[in-house]
């Protein structure tokens, strides 16, 4: 009986298998694409490559004319689809299954397509873009010439279907490729939350001076795709030998940039265009360059609106030519960093000689005393570059290249720069005794981290002379509106398809920052107009000359003085100050280590405190933590800390969320203190405590705002934000400036000179966590 029963189990199972094979087959077979399917996928696939052929000649902009960007993009697919489309068919036989001519040829024009994009993502779009194509056109042949009419109706309705879902997926892809982006929540303040600073009280520096405005240009005159720097020539140059920084720079690399610009880095043009004001002068030079770019997309002539402006108050002002160093003809030249540099003194020894030389246009206009550089994105690296070789007597990484320069640089400006692609013998970048400015957007998609906040940190004041250093990082501003020739997206197309642009801020906007800052830098450094250095001290204080967006800035000047930097030890007990102790209370994250960029570090240490005041219902509210520096015995008056002195924080707040100090907390049952999740800006208290028993309590935001963490998105997909920019944001410093005379003010017991320690009271945001960069004194006015 048993075995009755097994027998009728394996006829019962047979029967079901059969039963679903025969299931199967008949659905197949009534919905399989026939050959026209095949066909039109094939024919789908060659439209397709033919669109990314089109698409990929318009913008490689090799130089040599759009003849020859199709020529080249042509061959690519001429050649590499047919050969991989070989090689496939031949690893497909194995599959006799499937259309491997088809199969191949699927996979070479993936290929090509990824290739001609150059982009990161070129890969899953190629795919996407294929199938989807490949999938439309099959169901297109079949629908025309399949004998649907005849067919199943099960067929009949897949093939509609697919034609549907393949129109609506071409015209959701060109929608989204064509699009500025995604709405995204902007953050903004309702309103301060302590009182502002007052206006600056000098004249706007945006505004067009009194000088009437020329312009000329100089090169060598000969320039092969130039016309300006050709026969058009008001000052003819000559050449530089460039030659020892490109000693690996050899064979067919080399010939065919040669044959491009008709002259090899044995002979680099000194070429630029300069715009300055009309009269004897002497009037202070001012040099920019531009950085990375393709280099038949000629940079340097989107710097005329600052040219114009700069012209006008008084400066001559040159936007110098750099673009045979940029990228092109498919590859970046190779150890150019140094050079960018190294070509800005080349042509300050320009300068001085015509300043000398009778007949001409600036015989004895140039105020060679106070000089002036500026650069953008790579250009902002090449200006501290130059500060470093201005001062040096050989290159540092290879030592037969002699220096003989020793301008007298004053200032130097750093536009979205980069920092680190050139370290001098392997070093970081150390410069000394020169003013620096940097600025920097949020919603830069090329330089997405504030590199330049490192080289602003890499400088050192010795104390002789009046310098400062300065930073503005920008909400809404990104890389390429510096640039008019640039404009609004950070990469080339494709690649620029997938950037979020609609939150950016108007070009003209973003270029109206970049003309108050620049030229009041200018005008406080090389014509002496203090009364422009408040502007840097507190952005505040310009408020109805820039654009109604979000503003963080950083200032400090030679006269300060540290007391903790954090990074002189792993000690995180002791300040950088000897005999100085750092205590805290109650903080629930408490560390020293690496400030963070998005991708990275800043190569300078900080100190992270974190504080939680959240509980679960029905205990109670965790007391304040707080974060005490407390001063070497002699310090105050060996400093001579008086009402004058200014207690000065570097301070950023991050999007880390500190742990909780109520061990009972649970996320289901919270009772916050703010009760809201809107980003706010972060406060606390300043507690100043002397040797003799006096103590003064000032909220922070009497001083200053620490803003919320300026979140952007900087692409239309999160995962491409994540693989690209990993961060939403990034740590950025906000200067906090304390008169100590507002703490003598609220009570007559204080003495600055008796100030024994500076407490941080955590007691009016209930969480959040920071970084302080520094923490010193300094002698400066406030700017409020």
């Amino acid at each position: 009986m048993p075995i009755v029963q097994m027998d009728q189990s394996i006829e019962t199972t047979d029967s079901q298998q059969n039963w679903w094979k025969r299931t199967g087959r008949s659905i197949w077979c009534s919905i399989k694409p026939g050959r026209e399917a095949g066909r039109g996928a094939y024919w789908a696939a060659v439209a397709t490559v033919v669109w990314a052929v089109i698409v990929g000649g318009l913008n490689v902009k090799s130089g040599f004319g759009l003849s020859a960007d199709f020529l080249f993009v042509l061959v690519i697919a001429t050649l590499g689809i047919p050969l991989v489309a070989l090689v496939i068919a031949l690893l497909l036989t194995i599959f006799r299954h499937l259309p491997r001519l088809l199969s191949g040829f699927f996979v070479g024009a993936f290929l090509a397509i990824s290739l001609l994009w150059q982009s990161s993502h070129g890969y899953w779009t190629s795919a996407l873009l294929l199938v989807l194509e490949c999938m439309l056109g099959a169901a297109v042949a079949t629908l025309l010439f399949g004998g649907l009419r005849h067919a199943s109706r099960a067929k009949r309705v897949i093939t509609i279907s697919l034609v549907a879902l393949g129109l609506a997926g071409n015209v959701e892809l060109f929608s989204f490729f064509h699009s500025d982006g995604i709405d995204e929540e902007l953050i903004r303040l309702d309103k301060n939350p302590g009182p502002l600073p007052p206006k600056l009280t000098a004249a706007n520096p945006s505004e067009p001076g009194s000088y009437p405005v020329k312009t000329l240009t100089y090169g060598n005159g000969d320039d092969l795709r130039r016309p300006e720097y050709g026969k058009a020539v008001a000052i003819h140059t000559g050449t530089v030998d460039a030659s020892k920084f490109f000693k690996d720079f050899k064979g067919w690399r080399a010939y065919i940039r040669r044959l491009y610009w008709g002259f090899g880095m044995d002979k680099l043009p000194i070429n630029g265009r300069v715009w300055y004001p009309e009269g004897p002068g002497p009037f202070p030079l001012v040099l920019i360059v531009h950085g990375n770019h393709g280099m038949a997309q000629f940079s340097d002539p989107g710097y005329a609106y600052l040219g114009n402006l700069m012209a006008s108050r008084g400066f001559i002002f040159a936007s110098i030519d750099e673009n045979f160093l940029n990228s092109g003809l498919y590859y970046d030249p190779p150890k150019q960093q140094p050079v960018r540099g190294w070509m800005l003194l080349e042509h300050l020894k320009t300068w001085r000689e015509w300043n000398k030389t009778a007949g001409n246009p600036f015989y004895r206009k140039i105020d060679v005393e106070n000089v002036a550089l500026m650069g953008h994105s790579r250009g902002g690296e090449a200006v501290a570059t130059a500060v470093l070789f201005n001062k040096l007597a050989y290159y540092p990484d290879d030592a037969t290249i002699q220096f003989h320069y020793g301008f007298p640089i004053k200032a130097i400006v750093a536009i979205a720069p980069v920092d680190g692609q050139y370290k001098p013998a392997g070093q970081w970048r150390w410069i000394q005794d020169v003013n620096y400015f940097t600025i920097h957007g949020s919603n830069d998609g090329d330089v997405s981290s504030f590199q330049g906040s490192r080289q602003w940190d890499h400088l050192r004041f010795s104390g002789h002379g009046d310098y400062f250093k300065s930073e503005l990082y920008i909400y809404r501003a990104n890389h390429g509106q510096f640039n008019t020739s640039w404009g609004r997206t950070d990469h080339g197309a494709p690649g620029n398809w997938f950037l979020n642009l609609r939150s950016l801020l108007p070009g003209d906007e973003q270029r109206q920052v970049a003309k108050v800052y620049l030229s009041a830098f200018l005008e406080a450094t090389l014509h002496n107009r203090r009364e422009y250095v408040p502007l840097f001290q507190d952005y505040r204080t310009v408020r109805d000359w820039v654009p109604r967006t979000l503003y963080v800035n950083r200032y400090l000047d030679n006269s300060n003085k540290i007391v903790s930097d954090f990074s002189e030890d792993a000690d995180v007990t002791t300040t950088t100050v000897p005999g100085g102790v750092l205590q805290q209370k109650n903080l629930t994250l408490w560390h020293e280590g690496k400030i963070p960029y998005r991708n990275g570090d800043r190569d300078y240490n900080g100190v992270f405190l974190g504080w939680n005041r959240t509980h679960a219902k029905n205990s109670p509210v965790p007391p304040a933590a707080s974060y005490s520096i407390d001063l070497p015995p002699a310090l105050a008056s060996d400093w001579k800390l008086s009402g004058q002195s200014i207690l000065k924080m570097s301070i950023a707040v991050t999007d880390e969320t500190a742990p909780s100090a109520d061990k009972k907390l649970k996320k289901k049952n919270l009772e916050q203190e703010d009760g809201d999740d809107k980003p706010e800006p972060t406060d606390f208290t300043i507690v100043l405590e002397t040797q003799d028993g006096a103590t003064v309590k000032l909220p922070l935001s009497q001083f200053n705002l620490l803003l919320p963490p300026l979140k952007v998105k900087l692409t239309k997909l999160d995962y491409l934000d994540k693989a690209m920019y990993k961060e939403e944001s990034e740590p950025i410093f906000q200067s906090i400036a304390v008169p100590l005379m507002a703490f003598a003010k609220r009570d007559a017991r204080f003495n600055p000179a008796k100030l024994k320690t500076v407490r941080l009271l955590f007691d009016r945001t209930p969480s959040r966590v920071i970084i302080v960069s520094a923490i010193g004194f300094s002698e400066s006015a406030p700017a409020n």
